[in-house]
């Protein structure tokens, strides 16, 4: 998963943030705010997150893919845990 994002954003800065809160691998591209182009995938503009093929552009929608990845993580910690395993 790779996460592009531009320099002096704050938004961005926030996006980074929460992805880096899961535990979930990834890489952060930052991109110079002026003359991001062909940095970041083919017809995108940050912030855009590249999940296998999957790709995910726009504020909104990045925050909104994080979270439900947020969600997928904390479904599979609660029942990879020993928990379900006790009498």
């Amino acid at each position: 998963m790779t996460l592009y994002i531009t320099e002096n954003c704050r938004t961005c800065s926030d996006i980074r943030a929460a992805l880096e809160a899961t535990a979930i691998a990834h890489e952060t591209v930052v991109v110079p705010s002026e003359g991001w182009s062909g940095r970041v995938p083919e017809g995108t503009e940050p912030p855009v997150l590249v999940d296998d093929e999957k790709v995910i552009q726009g504020d909104a929608d990045v925050v909104a893919y994080i979270e439900h990845l947020r969600a997928f993580e904390a479904d599979w910690l609660k029942y990879q845990s020993d928990a379900c395993y006790t009498d």
